[in-house]
């Protein structure tokens, strides 16, 4: 489902929710197999496509967790996290993206091959600044904590953000909210907030708005990965509201993992009309075979948003963004005004 039609490529945009480990190129990841030796179930394209990637809208999450264990594996060395992130870097560049905001899980990501955690911040820093200077694009980068890896996993990562403060100024808190109770991690959210981050915390993707809700008022956070089944709910509609806080929308990706029955009852349009901040992105987009494009037409041209609505999107995810404020007034006054 990648785009590339002009009417969608040539729009300067924003994408504040992608996940780094869901954004590998597929001959990347044989590429890295075959170097350091690596088994996978194919090592053709074609036939690894079968294996990584999700066309048809899931029943469960077993295809997509097997998917990604074969990413996780890709993550063999700080030398491929660099490759990984300026490939991320340079096929967003191809779709006029400007306002950047890259997440990823370190506890998750760097565990597979017990990679140094510093040593991988390197090569992602190395990659930003190319890409900054290559393309011209404002970029940061958020630290997950992943609810699965338990609350140890989450101090671990907050304090390690917390040493490199000047590179990573926001956390996510990402994984299953059913299994992975909010209660427990609130502490380690708390304390980053407390030493100056911004925070986003994945809730509502597919869980019902009461938990959009607990996590409004356990955590505050600033912004809300996915957060669509608030809608079920007009209390947590204007909850949101009154918190002021903005919602990064993955129609695809939703649809993909049955979180909404089908593609054209997403409630993004609803949301925005309702005059929740919305934002547009691609979420996982190799693992998807989607790209920011494929999501500008779906809101476009199936959830009947019109282009001036996606424009306001646009300046939502702007004026949420964590990236330093003169860094991205810079590339907004210069590529969307």
């Amino acid at each position: 489902m990648k785009n590339f039609d002009p009417k969608y490529n040539s729009i300067p945009k924003t994408e504040i929710h992608i996940h780094l480990e869901g954004s590998i190129r597929t001959r990347t990841i044989i590429d890295i197999a075959k170097e350091h030796h690596l088994k996978l179930p194919a090592y053709e394209a074609d036939e690894l496509d079968k294996h990584v990637k999700v066309y048809d809208q899931l029943h469960d999450l077993e295809t997509v967790l097997k998917a990604f264990g074969i990413f996780q594996n890709s993550i063999a060395s700080p030398k491929a996290v660099e490759r990984i992130a300026w490939e991320l870097f340079k096929d967003s560049a191809k779709q006029n993206i400007k306002l950047f905001e890259v997440r990823f899980s370190p506890d998750w990501a760097f565990s597979g091959h017990n990679l140094d955690w510093d040593a991988c911040l390197e090569g992602l820093l190395r990659a930003k600044a190319r890409a900054e200077k290559e393309f011209d694009m404002a970029i940061c980068y958020i630290a997950i904590t992943s609810r699965s890896l338990g609350p140890e996993s989450c101090v671990k990562t907050v304090d390690w953000a917390i040493r490199h403060k000047d590179h990573i100024p926001a956390i996510d808190l990402a994984d299953s909210e059913r299994d992975f109770p909010l209660r427990e991690f609130v502490p380690s959210i708390m304390k980053a907030k407390e030493a100056g981050f911004k925070v986003t915390i994945h809730t509502g993707e597919d869980t019902p708005a009461s938990f959009v809700k607990e996590t409004i008022e356990l955590a505050s956070p600033d912004r809300i990965g996915h957060g669509i089944h608030a809608i079920e709910d007009m209390g947590v509609v204007e909850l949101i509201k009154e918190r002021g806080i903005t919602l990064e929308v993955n129609p695809w990706s939703n649809y993909l993992t049955n979180s909404v029955r089908m593609i054209e009852e997403h409630p993004l349009k609803k949301l925005f009309d309702l005059g929740v901040k919305v934002t547009i992105n691609s979420d996982d987009p190799e693992v998807l075979e989607t790209n920011l494009n494929n999501e500008y037409r779906i809101a476009h041209e199936v959830l009947g948003m019109s282009m001036d609505e996606i424009a306001a999107c646009n300046r939502n995810a702007y004026e949420a963004s964590f990236i330093p404020e003169v860094e991205k007034q810079r590339i907004w006054e210069r590529y969307f005004l």
